[in-house]
């Protein structure tokens, strides 16, 4: 067997594979060094950052020095102010929206409030009250709102105009939330019927929503209505309630808790009106719904 000298590369290849690894452990080396330089600005950076929100914390410049406060009727500034609660030096930037939001709300005259910060130093609410519809009569007055929210206790600083009284909200002991709520919602909407809040002075929601009486401002009368009809049917009475107690003797109770009937009750007698044109005012009956 014929022995022969095995392939020597040739110098220049041997020269260029050497430079080829030389210059892979260059790239790796850039890359390191790259990474360290960019580890290096962010921990630089955050560093930086860190130190610039101690500094802002410490700011007087950004401590809240006005608090802007709008759309408040019934409570002053400085009753605001007080709920908020803002501690001296309070900084602007850290000052958490939803705790002062939720320290106003627990204003009962407060139904929503948006806070805003406004750069470097002020803070502004934008209030909405509740609006008393009606004084609940209980062992003291107190301010009801529309949606059954007892606001305040009666004092002589509120002007309560023509608000009606609302009675039977408590039962044998306590108070019934979902009588204040009736009651709220029904002195709400007579109140937006300028016809009607004029008549009614009184309404008692001792038996529910099914039997509602309501008592009037001119007329000894009481008027029995239920809750889904009683502005309807007030509107339809309402006319007639001057001719009825001048021509009715000893009229007590106007009953519209019926669909399309009106029952008079005078003394112990139960009438029911036959046409609310006055054509013809009485049928006899032998019974009523009382």
């Amino acid at each position: 067997m014929e022995l022969r000298p095995s392939a020597q590369p040739d110098p220049s290849e041997r020269f260029l594979r050497g430079r080829k690894k030389r210059g892979r452990a260059g790239s790796w080396l850039k890359k390191l060094l790259r990474m360290a330089f960019v580890v290096a600005c962010g921990a630089a950076f955050a560093a930086s950052a860190v130190w610039a929100v101690s500094a802002a914390r410490r700011s007087p410049e950004l401590s809240v020095h006005h608090v802007l406060v709008e759309g408040n009727v019934q409570l002053s500034d400085g009753e605001i102010l007080e709920f908020l609660g803002l501690s001296r030096g309070s900084n602007i930037l850290t000052l958490d929206l939803d705790e002062v939001r939720a320290k106003l709300l627990r204003s009962a005259w407060i139904q929503e409030v948006e806070v805003e910060r406004v750069l470097p130093a002020t803070l502004t609410l934008q209030i909405r009250e509740r609006t008393p519809v009606a004084v609940a009569v209980l062992d003291e007055l107190y301010l009801l709102a529309g949606d059954g929210t007892m606001l305040d206790q009666l004092s002589p600083r509120y002007d309560v105009g023509n608000l009606m009284l609302v009675t039977g909200l408590k039962d044998a002991a306590n108070l019934v939330p979902r009588r204040l709520a009736l009651a709220g919602s029904l002195a709400a909407a007579l109140a937006s019927d300028d016809r009607v809040e004029t008549i009614v002075s009184e309404i008692d929601v001792s038996d529910g929503p099914s039997s509602i009486a309501l008592h009037l401002r001119t007329h000894p009368v009481k008027l029995l209505v239920t809750r889904d009809t009683m502005l309807d049917r007030v509107r339809e009475i309402a006319p007639l309630l001057t001719g009825l107690h001048d021509q009715v003797a000893r009229l007590e109770t106007v009953d519209l808790r019926f669909a399309g009937r009106i029952y008079l009750r005078r003394g112990d007698i139960t009438e029911p009106l036959l046409n609310q044109d006055n054509t013809s005012l009485w049928l006899p009956t032998g019974g009523a719904p009382f």
